[in-house]
């Protein structure tokens, strides 16, 4: 399989706690237009891509797996929003 076969292939599962929503690595070509998402144990990254676009690396520069935006955002257990995922001081 070459480099681009690679880079466009899918990834399942992943950054998503084990789910099976589809996710896409960084550097594939971005198959339709919305907002996508990618996190990791210090932030959840937002991002609106247009169809055709390739997937950049998150706000810290490292590759890894953009999954579209659903309904529900949140991945805490009450739902609600945490604008800061880890203690002032520990990262």
């Amino acid at each position: 399989m070459n480099q681009e076969a690679m880079q466009d292939s899918l990834v399942e599962g992943g950054g998503n706690g084990g789910s099976s929503t589809l996710g896409y690595a960084t550097g594939a070509t971005v198959p339709a237009s919305g907002t996508y998402r990618c996190s990791n144990k210090y932030m959840d990254v937002i991002a609106i891509y247009a169809a055709g676009e390739k997937f950049l690396a998150d706000a810290r520069g490292q590759k890894t797996t953009w999954y579209p935006l659903t309904k529900t955002l949140s991945t805490n257990i009450d739902g609600g929003f945490t604008g800061t995922k880890v203690a002032p001081g520990t990262a």
